[in-house]
């Protein structure tokens, strides 16, 4: 009789050992798997050559421009003398100056406070001022010009000029106004 209780223990064992394996797989059934795709990632890009046609472009040349090509390049082969260069910078020199004339602006100060910077440009432009800073935004503890302008006619900032020292009882200076600046 042991001989029997044996095997079917032993048969037991090996039923619950198989359904133990292999029943998840049967009740979770096939998942599909995924297959990762790898792509290749070029080291330069491929560009195309996208070159504007030559009617696009507009060639502007001014006075100033010819000036300085001929300052830098003399048309005669002598050897030019440093009075002859002395003289062709000063020309450059004040045509730029001329230049930088057409407009005006009233500087009315330069400050360390951002605070009062800010309000004083506020204030004038309530007024109807057209008041701006250089820099652009203010910082406080560095030095901040406070400017009225630009206007083409120095008649004008003129007559403005006492119209600002009412409102702000500062004076000002006109000087001309230097875009490149702002």
């Amino acid at each position: 009789m042991p001989n029997r209780f044996q095997n079917r223990l032993v048969g037991v064992v090996v039923v619950v050992a198989l359904g133990v394996l292999f029943l998840p797989d049967l009740l979770n059934g096939k998942k599909p798997r995924q297959e990762e795709t790898f792509t290749e990632i070029p080291l330069k890009p491929v560009l195309n050559d996208t070159a504007l046609p030559e009617q696009a472009y507009d060639v502007v040349s001014t006075d100033l421009d010819e000036k300085v090509a001929q300052a830098q390049a003399p048309s005669d082969p002598q050897p030019s003398t440093p009075a002859l260069e002395k003289a062709a910078e000063s020309q450059i020199k004040s045509e730029k100056s001329n230049l930088s004339k057409g407009a005006w602006t009233l500087r009315l100060g330069s400050f360390n406070n951002a605070k009062n910077v800010t309000a004083l440009v506020e204030r004038l432009r309530k007024q109807g001022f057209n008041a701006y800073t250089l820099p652009s935004k203010p910082i406080n503890g560095k030095l901040t010009k406070v400017f009225v302008g630009p206007d083409v006619s120095k008649d004008k900032l003129l007559n403005l000029q006492s119209d600002i020292e009412k409102l702000t009882q500062l004076k000002g200076r006109i000087e001309p106004y230097n875009p490149i600046e702002s």
